[in-house]
């Protein structure tokens, strides 16, 4: 299901394609913790935002993952300002806040990462409240953002303490917009930027972390072949574009 909101002329898509029948998601997945019992309404402990102009009933975009969506003439500063105060911290952990987003755990399950991102549009904010199961082993660090609308391929593996994980960016149009907004999610989460590059073929970034700046990350984006060309007149080749994400001591190396 997609449903599409019209702003002065502006159309603003929101996926909410998750349908959650009789407990069972997509291919008979089983949804549990947050992700159990939605049915049209939000994870328990992360509210509605109250002054709203148009907004979605909840939803989500596939196994693992949901995104609510809503606009309001408030200023991202007081959104992001009602989440700080209304999030239940009995069960999210929230790891930053900054100018547009906030980053937070879900505790019982830390893997799963969530946030607030906020874009203004005029007298317009535009509001994206999200959570994925990023299937984050033990000991990956707790203040390590996640990303909207990307998905875990297979599990990160630990190389001599670097944590190496690998995000689908399928839901993402430019690659170059994701490394962009996910290095505002960094700053916000209070980790220093300390390279960027989103105008090449491959953008990429690194940053560190102030509270631990032995602690680094590296982030580079490639298109990769999924299935190879047939032969055909017609060019037929599947890929997909992937995000590498580094994360430990001298990650940025």
């Amino acid at each position: 299901m997609r449903s599409v909101l019209f702003v002065g002329g502006l159309s603003f898509a929101i996926a909410v394609a998750y349908v959650v029948l009789a407990g069972l998601g997509p291919g008979g997945y089983v949804a549990a913790g947050p992700f159990a019992n939605l049915h049209g309404g939000l994870p328990s402990g992360l509210p509605a935002y109250l002054r709203q102009v148009q907004g979605t009933r909840g939803g989500g975009s596939g196994e693992g993952t949901f995104e609510w969506n809503a606009e309001t003439p408030d200023a991202p500063n007081t959104v992001l300002r009602f989440y700080e105060q209304n999030i239940d911290q009995k069960i999210w952990a929230i790891t930053g806040s900054g100018e547009t987003t906030m980053s937070f755990y879900y505790r019982s399950s830390p893997g799963i990462r969530g946030g607030v991102h906020t874009l203004e549009n005029g007298r317009t904010t535009f509001i994206s409240l999200w959570m994925t199961d990023l299937k984050l082993p033990a000991g990956y660090p707790l203040n390590f953002p996640g990303a909207e609308r990307v998905r875990p391929i297979g599990v990160p593996t630990n190389e001599a303490g670097v944590y190496v994980a690998r995000w689908e960016l399928s839901g993402i149009g430019d690659p170059s917009r994701f490394v962009t907004d996910f290095a505002q999610t960094l700053k916000d989460a209070e980790w220093d930027v300390t390279a960027l590059t989103a105008t090449s073929r491959e953008p990429s970034l690194q940053c560190r972390s102030r509270s631990s700046p032995l602690i680094t990350c590296s982030l580079r984006t490639q298109y990769e072949i999924v299935k190879p060309s047939t032969g055909g007149v017609v060019y037929d080749a599947v890929g997909r574009y992937v995000a590498t994400v580094r994360v430990g001591r001298d990650a940025d190396r």
